[in-house]
């Protein structure tokens, strides 16, 4: 893991893989391989996308994951933040690197910030993938965020068992109680800027209002729905579906809204043949 400063902040960032210019690239016209961005629900860290991130640069791509500000690797300001900062940031991230133009993937958090980033940079976004995103919110979903919010600054264990029925399916939670028990004691540990913080990103999720922005979007889209996600279902899908010309859409069966942590390689097959199908001319499993 490496750090970088921008607007005053230092984010956490992990750049893996190779990354071929053009002249990586086959056939006559063929469009490069573009470097993939991951990025994180608002709850999640790098590490929670090793297995899709792992099985990307198994198909040759180079990715590009990091923490955003006041999430758990990265600088933690005691200020507001919001979806637009989090695009300026990752704007300034790709300059540092030296990356004009990459695929925004992102899930829930991270699928609002790729949004917000889609329009704001549209020459840098040639291909999006929205996994559990929303573009506005319902009742039940601010209220679900504020619950969140509220928890945070309880009490942590509190907070993780609030979180727990929202994004996972049945059937993993019932799965996976070892693990359950594991992360649970590890949120427990985790110091109170980290719950402040999360407050902060609770907020800047509070305030979307992209609906009206779908229209403006250039890049080609492929908007990802778990079937049993509760938080963020398929009518916040079909929203974005309908507003942004031309996007594809795909669900994956079984699987709740965390759907990047219960099913990774379904996951990463999808962004790999929706990518694929973008830049056929691009040479993947080298």
């Amino acid at each position: 893991m490496e750090k970088i400063e921008t607007g005053g902040v230092s984010l956490a960032y992990e750049f893996r893989g190779k990354h071929l210019s053009s002249a990586g690239a086959v056939g006559q016209g063929a469009a490069p391989r573009p470097v993939v961005v991951l990025l994180n629900g608002i709850a999640m860290s790098i590490p929670h996308w090793n297995p899709i991130s792992d099985a990307l640069i198994a198909a040759g791509y180079a990715v590009l994951l990091h923490d955003m500000r006041g999430q758990l690797l990265s600088d933690k300001p005691e200020e507001p933040y919001s979806l637009e900062l989090h695009a300026e940031d990752l704007a300034a991230l790709l300059d540092a690197l030296g990356i004009g133009a990459a695929a925004i993937v992102g899930t829930s958090y991270g699928a609002e910030v790729g949004l917000t980033f889609a329009r704001d940079y549209p020459e840098r976004c040639p291909a999006l993938v929205l996994i559990d995103g929303v573009s506005e919110l319902d009742a039940v979903l601010a209220a679900a965020a504020d619950s969140w919010k509220r928890a945070a600054l309880l009490d942590p264990s509190l907070f993780y068992r609030v979180i727990l029925p929202w994004n996972y399916s049945a059937e993993w939670l019932a799965a996976n109680a070892a693990v359950v028990a594991k992360r649970e004691a590890a949120v427990a540990q985790l110091p109170r800027e980290y719950f402040e913080a999360f407050a902060r990103l609770c907020d800047a999720f509070l305030a979307i209002d992209l609906t009206k922005d779908l229209g403006s979007i250039q890049a080609p889209t492929l908007v990802v729905e778990a079937e049993k996600d509760i938080l963020k279902h398929r009518f916040f899908a079909n929203i974005m579906v309908k507003g942004i010309r031309g996007a594809r859409y795909a669900e994956v069966t079984g699987a709740g809204h965390a759907v990047v942590i219960e099913k990774p390689m379904e996951v990463s097959r999808l962004i790999a043949e929706f990518l694929s199908s973008r830049f056929p001319g691009a040479v993947h499993g080298a």
